[in-house]
C-alpha cells in the first residue's frame, strides 16, 4: 500500500461530511481551495494540544545567549533569565525543560574539555518562551524552520545552564500519526471545511459543530491514554477553538509540567 498522503487524509475528511473527494490539493475546486488554506495551520495547532507519545522528542538546546557573557558572548538576555536557548527547528511545543548539567567549555572551540561544572537537575525546571532579536540570514534555511524568521528568533529562557528540553516535534507523515490524532485531524479539518464545501449552510454549520466535538473527544482520550504510557503529568491545556464552546478553561499555558 502506498504512504498516506495529505490529499488522502483531506478525502477522508470531506467524507465526515458527505462532500466530494478531491483530486489533488491543485485541482482547483473548491475543497482543494480551502484545505490548501488550513492543512498545514491544522496539523500544527493539533500537534500542541496534547502531550502525543508519538511527537516527543528530547533535545539537548543550543545555548545563543548568556546574561553574564560566561559560556556565549551574547549578553542580552531579558530579565530575569540567565540563559537564552535557540528553539528546535522541528518544534511545534515545548513541554518542559530539564536542567542536565554541563561541561567546562573550550572558549575558542565551544567543545566540553573537563568535569561538570553545572550540576544534573533531571527534573522540570521553571522556563518561558520568548521572542529574541536574532536575525536570520534571508538566504538560511528560516522558512522551513520551526520559530524562524528574518527578524527574530523564537527561544527558551531559563536560569539552567546545559539545560534539555521535552518537546512536540511535527510529524508531517500521516502513517506515524498515533490513530487518536489522526481522528482528532480528519475531524478538526471536517470542521474547518464544512462551511467552504456544503452548499447548505445550516447544515454545514451541524456538521462543524459535530466534527469539532468528535475532534475534542479524540483529544480527551488521548491525553488520558498517553498520560497513563508515561510518568508526566497529562497536559491540560485546551486550544481555543474548543474552548470557546466549551465555554472554559483549565490548566495553563506552558511554562513547566
Amino acid at each position: 500500500m502506498p504512504p498516506t498522503q495529505p490529499e488522502d487524509v483531506i478525502n477522508e475528511a470531506l467524507g465526515e461530511i458527505g462532500a466530494s473527494e478531491i483530486g489533488d490539493l491543485t485541482d482547483g475546486s473548491a475543497a482543494s481551495v480551502r484545505a490548501l488554506r488550513v492543512y498545514d495551520t491544522t496539523l500544527r495547532e493539533l500537534h500542541a494540544t496534547a502531550n502525543w507519545n508519538f511527537a516527543r522528542r528530547q533535545h539537548q538546546l543550543d545555548l545563543i545567549g548568556d546574561a553574564n557573557g560566561i559560556w556565549w558572548w551574547e549578553k542580552d538576555v531579558p530579565l530575569p533569565w540567565l540563559y537564552a536557548y535557540e528553539w528546535p527547528v522541528d518544534c511545534v511545543h515545548m513541554r518542559w525543560v530539564l536542567g542536565a548539567g554541563a561541561s567546562a567549555l573550550d572558549p575558542d572551540t565551544l567543545k566540553p574539555v573537563g568535569g561538570i561544572i553545572a550540576p544534573c537537575r533531571p527534573s522540570p525546571v521553571p522556563f518561558i518562551v520568548s521572542d529574541y532579536p536574532r536575525v536570520n540570514p534571508v538566504d538560511s534555511s528560516w522558512d522551513t524552520s520551526e520559530g524562524h524568521n528574518p527578524e527574530s528568533t523564537r527561544v527558551v529562557l531559563t536560569n539552567e545552564l546545559g539545560a534539555i528540553c521535552v518537546y512536540t516535534r511535527l510529524v508531517m507523515y500521516p502513517d506515524a500519526w498515533d490513530p487518536l490524532f489522526r481522528r482528532a485531524m480528519v475531524t478538526r479539518l471536517a470542521a474547518r471545511l464544512a462551511l467552504a464545501v456544503v452548499p447548505d449552510k445550516k447544515l454545514g454549520a451541524q456538521l462543524r459543530d459535530a466534527n469539532l466535538a468528535i475532534a475534542k473527544e479524540a483529544l480527551i482520550e488521548a491525553r488520558v491514554r498517553d498520560g497513563n504510557e508515561g510518568w508526566t503529568k497529562v497536559d491540560l491545556y485546551d486550544p481555543d477553538w474548543i474552548t470557546i464552546r466549551s465555554g472554559s478553561r483549565y490548566g495553563g499555558p506552558g511554562g513547566y509540567y
